[in-house]
């Protein structure tokens, strides 16, 4: 386990390494899954002087069980974001996404309404489904079994957005950066 010292020395030799002596560790969160620590111009920190203020920096996220530094955006760190992604990708947990909510409500669509009217349910909410496709899946939920899987995929195409890498390995995160290779 990753203690906050840890981690807080693991951001600062890595920011070290990208731009010696510029930048500062400023505090380090605790989270379930990582310590987000946060960074500033060593400039800014010295001094409290705004000129130097960085804007548009996300933190460092420092895995909390095997240590590995990794880099998210100012807007997905406000906004949280980065989670649901780092619980899948990174930690590889299940998460709950749009699809599992639809199979509940079509179970119960089912149980309450009948095939028919589940089927209804489920092609206003993925019109790119045929009406066999929509038996098939209909039938396959109400037997207590998975949908097909490519039916899933259809689903998850329709009601999933495409992922936006929020989490970056901060050798991913080096790599992007302009000027580098």
């Amino acid at each position: 386990m990753i203690e906050r010292e840890e981690a807080v020395r693991r951001v600062q030799d890595h920011l070290d390494r990208l731009w010696p002596g510029r930048m500062a560790v400023v505090d380090a969160e605790e989270h379930e899954l990582a310590w987000v620590v946060l960074y500033q111009s060593a400039e800014y920190v010295r001094t409290g002087d705004q000129a130097h203020l960085l804007g548009g920096n996300g933190p460092c996220l420092v895995d909390r069980v095997d240590g590995r530094l990794y880099a998210i955006g100012p807007v997905d760190y406000v906004t949280g974001e980065w989670e649901e992604e780092y619980r899948a990708r990174v930690r590889g947990l299940p998460v709950r996404t749009a699809v599992d909510d639809l199979d509940d409500r079509i179970r119960e669509w089912a149980a309450a309404h009948g095939r028919v009217h589940a089927m209804v349910e489920l092609r206003t909410r993925v019109p790119g489904l045929a009406p066999s496709e929509a038996l098939a899946y209909v039938t396959a939920l109400r037997a207590g079994r998975a949908a097909p899987e490519e039916l899933v995929g259809v689903v998850t195409k329709a009601l999933v957005p495409e992922p936006r890498c929020a989490v970056l390995a901060v050798e991913d995160a080096a790599r992007r950066r302009p000027g580098r290779g």
